[in-house]
């Protein structure tokens, strides 16, 4: 194992706008100790340039260039190259706070935990939300349900132990190209990883720089891919006790379908008809017109819904 005490991954893809910001606050860093592997994912802008100055002028940061796989390989082979004691994910779009590392760090050694996770600041187009990311439960259990429904997926909070996720075999789904890394850290946990938590908001998650990510975006490929991740979830969780959870993890699919009218009215109901046994209060957090969109076609008309999910869009338009 190496004595570098984290190696942070940072996943790039046509990030040429936004990857310096994210770097110069790692440069930031009051930890000195670390190692950067800036893995750049066949992008085709300046990206992969900005990266190589980058490494040419602090020997802390690695660039590797790959051809374009995705967000899941990308990380898996970032892995596959560190060095650390532990590791950490960055997306290219976001940026740190200077005691990002050394806070996760002193968690991790004083806890001696496998994954420390850490707050995030949610920058939306006029504010910033904060978003507590504290486990209501430390049991394997309760970190899996909280894990599964209420906690973010992303990588980006979740300082790691590398020797862990090794010795237990645990890889990036290679085929999956959303919520792969919820699934990881899901694997993670359901093997047995201690968690430890820092109450402090320590990255940043830029929701207006990519407007057209896989997680935020609205198509026939999002869904199809969110599909298959709920798929693969109720592989890994198909006792009756996490149903709920993965229910209202599906609503969000459900509203994707109907935003895309798509599939056909009868297909809607014979994939998703089941969630009728969802109650309004298991709806979340989500905008009322969206659990409205949601509610409406599953309860009362799947074409009223498709109305809906218009006006919602011609609102979010007029209020750009």
């Amino acid at each position: 194992m190496g004595n570098i005490p984290i190696s942070v991954i940072v996943a790039v893809y046509n990030a040429e706008k936004t990857v310096s910001r994210l770097i110069e606050s790692l440069k930031a860093q009051t930890m000195q100790d670390f190692e950067v592997l800036l893995i750049d994912d066949g992008s085709t802008d300046a990206s992969g340039s900005i990266c190589d100055s980058i490494t040419q002028a602090d020997n802390r940061f690695k660039v590797f260039h790959k051809p374009n796989q995705g967000i899941g390989a990308t990380r898996q082979f970032g892995i596959e190259h560190a060095t650390g004691v532990y590791t950490i994910h960055t997306d290219s779009d976001d940026w740190v706070e200077p005691d990002y590392l050394q806070l996760l760090y002193n968690k991790a050694l004083d806890s001696n935990a496998d994954m420390v996770i850490c707050d995030v600041l949610e920058e939306k187009k006029k504010k910033t939300v904060f978003n507590s990311q504290e486990p209501l439960s430390y049991d394997k259990e309760g970190l899996l349900e909280d894990l599964i429904g209420r906690l973010l997926g992303g990588p980006w909070n979740k300082l790691i132990k590398r020797s862990f996720y090794i010795n237990h075999g645990i890889k990036y789904l290679d085929g999956l190209s959303y919520g792969e890394d919820k699934i990881f850290n899901l694997e993670l946990v359901k093997a047995g990883a201690s968690v430890s938590y820092v109450h402090a908001a320590l990255y940043h998650l830029d929701e207006c720089a990519n407007p057209d990510s896989a997680v935020r975006g609205i198509s026939q490929k999002h869904l199809l891919a969110r599909e298959k991740y709920i798929e693969k979830l109720r592989e890994l969780f198909p006792e009756e006790k996490y149903r709920t959870c993965l229910d209202r993890i599906n609503l969000g699919t459900v509203y994707l379908a109907v935003s895309l009218k798509f599939p056909a009215k009868k297909l809607f109901y014979q994939n998703y008809g089941f969630l009728k046994r969802l109650k309004w209060k298991d709806y979340g957090s989500w905008p009322f017109l969206t659990k409205l969109v949601i509610w409406t076609s599953l309860h009362c008309s799947y074409s009223l819904a498709v109305v809906l999910s218009r006006i919602k869009k011609i609102m979010r338009q007029l209020n750009k």
